[in-house]
């Protein structure tokens, strides 16, 4: 099988190359081959790091090394919900279900709610693949929680709605796109079936988005809603302008890495330092992002947790998103570490790293009992979400602690 692949330059879907699927003996092998029109444009840009501008083919198993293309893959839920739906319809069919392979699941993405500005066609010059009901909007909200729980608990349930509404942005909690009253393309996050009030981790979310704004960091639109009690969190998708689409790749397709790899922040630094188009404005805000991690324990800061837009004939850093806190007053164990040492979280290896992220010592302290003073009311914003004291409580011990720290940089 073989794909056209395009890239939106100005609301443009511009022809970027061709990707050809190759399965053999049960394995799958992918290539991918840039358009040589697209070579001699002034403003084409690599897709990623990995598939840098020239002729030859790029080759992969699956599509490990085509990163660009995996980062707009279906997530962990949209997987299952995929594989879920293709055993269905082969037994209402009366055979035996299809194995996906990657590249299935990759064409089998809502094209409306794709990540980024990457778009699949196929040989008949068909975009891959539009929905057959559209994408909803916020008043079906209650109708697809209510189909999220049912999929975690039956596996035979109809899950059309679902993949209809699907999303390519990663993470394993169920979710679903949505369009606002002015067409803007929105991602609900529901909380999981089993969740209890003290995890709320919708709310908790939607907190720490809050907070960070007030800290001077990039946060995406948000908002938070309670259905039937349950949180859900909207969050308008950073990777669309309007109708345009903006090209976007995650931290770990910067870095060339793995899922499951160790990492560090500093790996982003010099993908910034090397192809940002403002190192001087993103790297100081990674650096804070980095701090309010800190304080609140985001022991989820992996890779695909970090992104990028494309901007200016270079990338730009992504407005934050999935922060959340971890309850306890221990140090809390990064995902992806500070530095190259341990993996820790730490406000005094934030500080003694800020020079790394062009953030001189002096200013880095005095950013720290700043950040204090404009974080000591956590607790207000957390009780406006409607979190629950003992939740709150919960949170407090580990956040307390970490203020403190901060205020005696």
């Amino acid at each position: 099988m073989q794909y056209l692949v395009t890239m939106q330059i100005d609301g443009m879907d511009v022809p970027a190359g061709t990707l050809f699927q190759n399965i053999r003996n049960g394995e799958e092998t992918t290539s991918f081959v840039y358009d040589q029109q697209y070579l001699a444009r002034e403003d084409a840009f690599a897709l990623a790091p990995d598939v840098p501008l020239g002729g030859g083919s790029f080759h992969s198993a699956g599509l490990r090394s085509l990163r660009a293309l995996e980062d707009c893959m279906p997530d962990r839920w949209g997987r299952n919900l995929m594989t879920r739906a293709e055993r269905l319809e082969a037994k209402n069919a009366g055979r035996t279900p299809r194995t996906l392979f990657e590249t299935d699941l990759l064409t089998g993405v809502n094209d409306e709610t794709r990540q980024g500005a990457l778009r699949l066609w196929d040989a008949d010059g068909n975009v891959l693949t539009a929905p057959e009901t559209g994408v909803p909007r916020e008043i079906d909200l209650p109708h697809l929680l209510s189909s999220a729980d049912r999929a975690s608990q039956d596996m035979d349930v109809d899950i059309r709605d679902l993949l209809d509404a699907g999303s390519s942005l990663g993470g394993a909690r169920p979710k679903a796109s949505m369009r606002d009253e002015h067409g803007d393309l929105w991602m609900a996050k529901f909380p999981k079936s089993a969740e209890g009030h003290l995890e709320d981790v919708g709310a908790w979310e939607h907190t720490c988005l809050l907070l960070m704004e007030a800290c001077g960091i990039t946060t995406p639109s948000s908002r938070c809603l309670r259905i039937v009690n349950r949180s859900v969190l909207l969050i308008k998708r950073f990777d669309r302008k309007g109708a345009m689409r903006l090209p976007y790749i995650s931290g770990l397709t910067a870095v060339q890495g793995e899922d499951g790899g160790s990492y560090s922040l500093l790996e982003l630094v010099e993908f910034l330092e090397s192809n940002g188009s403002a190192p001087e404005k993103d790297l100081p805000e990674l650096w804070l992002r980095a701090l309010f991690g800190c304080v609140v324990g985001n022991t989820d800061n992996h890779l695909r947790n970090f992104g990028f837009l494309h901007s200016n004939r270079g990338w730009r850093l992504a407005p934050v998103f999935d922060v959340n806190p971890t309850p306890g007053a221990e140090p809390k164990r990064f995902a992806t570490a500070l530095g190259f040492g341990e993996q820790y979280s730490s406000v005094r290896e934030a500080v003694a790293l800020s020079e790394y992220f062009h953030v001189a010592p002096s200013a880095a302290r005095a950013t720290c009992r700043e950040l204090a003073k404009r974080l000591r009311n956590w607790r207000v914003v957390a009780r406006k979400e409607g979190i629950a004291e003992a939740s709150i409580e919960w949170m407090g011990e580990g956040i307390d602690r970490q203020l403190a720290e901060l205020a005696n940089c």
